[in-house]
């Protein structure tokens, strides 16, 4: 058991890691970003880019180990890259349809150029 790791887990053990930096910064921008809207977009895009990191890492492991399972890491990507926009935009058109306000800071001023 004391081979050295081969440059498939390697590459299998970045991409890990990396999943898990785009979780960590999810979680930070969910609890200092100020309001709802800014705050469902770190967690969003943490999602959206964290677990297919960590799936195509373990459809690697599973690929280099010869078994089977690499067609569920396909399936949990593509379900991944389907349900999160989806969801979140309708937790978008809830917080809309709420009337729940942007804080004042995140709402964008119209640019010197549009106007005319």
């Amino acid at each position: 058991m004391n081979e050295l790791a081969t440059p498939l887990e390697l590459l299998a053990a970045v991409l890990a890691f990396a999943g898990a930096f785009f979780f960590l910064a999810g979680a930070i921008g969910f609890l200092r970003l100020p309001d709802f809207y800014t705050r469902i977009h770190a967690p969003t895009k943490a999602a959206s880019l964290g677990i297919p990191l960590m799936a195509f890492a373990s459809m690697l492991l599973h690929l280099g180990a010869g078994f089977d399972l690499w067609i569920e890491d396909a399936l949990i990507m593509l379900f991944v890259f389907l349900a999160n926009p989806v969801s979140t935009q309708m937790l978008v058109w809830a917080a809309v349809a709420r009337n729940i306000r942007p804080c004042a800071e995140t709402i964008g001023q119209p640019s010197g150029d549009l106007e005319t």
